[in-house]
């Protein structure tokens, strides 16, 4: 049996015409870039659905639609809907460490400075920022368990220990395991964070618990430095 003839549209022949004509190695380049952009595009369709109907509320059509990506497509990037919210969760989590890291350097040469700034920072744009909150505090623990939750923002943590470390070496906090104070320290800003979203007076909220958690940071450091 003969295979049925194969019709191109105009645009579809220039296409494949121009395809077959480009160098291997531009073909590549091409198709990577090409890949690349389909990818970010999934990644930031997920984001807006995930933070508007939540992880459980939204569907593959629907991130696929918003795209304006093959379902075929989301699949060869992603193994399924859980990776897909996990590489929105990296991306937005990546975005706040970095904005409170910027704010945080500008006090250069004052580590603990450096720490309660980006600490007011970091709980600021959690409590402010509806995705995040969403994505990264009621979603994230829900769809990842407790565990790889914790995993995901071991970034987070690494950099506070790497922080309380440098305070004990310079004799401003007293020496102690710097992981579970990291640890401690990021729990009370998640819980801050939610407390905050949840207030009937979000900035005056967001005022209270800035000050209490610094305050609760402050009660580490040693008496006359």
């Amino acid at each position: 049996m003969g295979c049925a003839p194969v019709r191109y549209a105009k645009g579809a022949f220039r296409e494949l015409v121009t395809e077959i004509k480009t160098p291997p190695v531009r073909r590549q380049t091409l198709q990577r870039t090409k890949s690349t952009a389909t990818r970010m595009a999934l990644i930031a369709a997920a984001r807006t659905c995930f933070a508007e109907a939540g992880y459980h509320s939204t569907g593959t059509h629907n991130v696929v639609s918003l795209a304006s990506v093959t379902r075929g497509a989301l699949y060869y990037h992603f193994g399924d809907k859980s990776d897909l919210f996990e590489a929105v969760f990296l991306q937005l989590d990546q975005e706040l460490n970095a904005a409170a890291r910027g704010t945080a350097a500008q006090m250069r040469g004052d580590t603990w400075l450096q720490l309660l700034t980006a600490l007011a920072h970091y709980l600021r744009h959690r409590a402010e920022s509806h995705e995040a909150r969403r994505i990264l505090l009621i979603d994230g623990p829900a769809v990842f368990g407790w565990e790889r939750w914790r995993e995901l923002q071991a970034g987070s943590l690494h950099g506070m220990v790497q922080t309380l470390e440098i305070l004990m070496d310079q004799g401003q906090i007293g020496r102690q395991p710097p992981g579970p104070l990291a640890q401690l320290i990021f729990a009370a800003t998640n819980e801050a964070a939610l407390s905050i979203a949840h207030a009937a007076d979000p900035e005056t909220a967001l005022a209270a618990h800035t000050y209490s958690l610094l305050s609760l940071v402050k009660g580490l450091r040693k008496r006359g430095v």
